[in-house]
């Protein structure tokens, strides 16, 4: 009896591994055609000086500069505006703020462990899958 139990039991938990092992799979396989990601993000904003106040506690300086477009949600309307990226190339921080015409400065992702890139040449117009 205790045996049927036992081989009961382990027959119903193969089924269930197996059940998982195979979500698991078709998500890996979703997540590689479905790749395309809409965000809802919080981002720190004030005018410019204030916010390059913050970005001098850190010691960090203006590494580029750039012109963009954001996309806005959920209409998907572009603002355009400008990027600047910031680094203590001591410490290793770094700040990036997007510019918006009116003076606001937001902050869109801070950090630490600044290294510049020396892999190899990435082939943007043919990446690889």
């Amino acid at each position: 009896m205790l045996k049927n139990l036992v081989l009961g039991i382990a027959l119903i938990t193969s089924v269930a591994s197996a059940g998982i092992v195979a979500s698991i799979a078709s998500a890996q396989v979703q997540e590689k055609q479905n790749t395309a990601k809409s965000l809802f993000t919080r981002q720190p904003c004030d005018n410019l000086p204030e916010m390059l106040k913050a970005v001098a506690q850190y010691k960090e300086e203006a590494l580029f500069i750039g012109e963009g477009l954001t996309f806005q949600a959920p209409t998907g309307n572009p603002l355009r505006g400008g990027m600047m990226f910031f680094v203590n190339q001591d410490t290793g921080t770094w700040t990036m703020l997007q510019l918006y015409g009116d003076g606001v400065a937001c902050m869109v992702m801070n950090g630490r462990e600044f290294t510049p890139y020396t892999g190899p040449k990435m082939n943007v117009m043919k990446p690889e899958l």
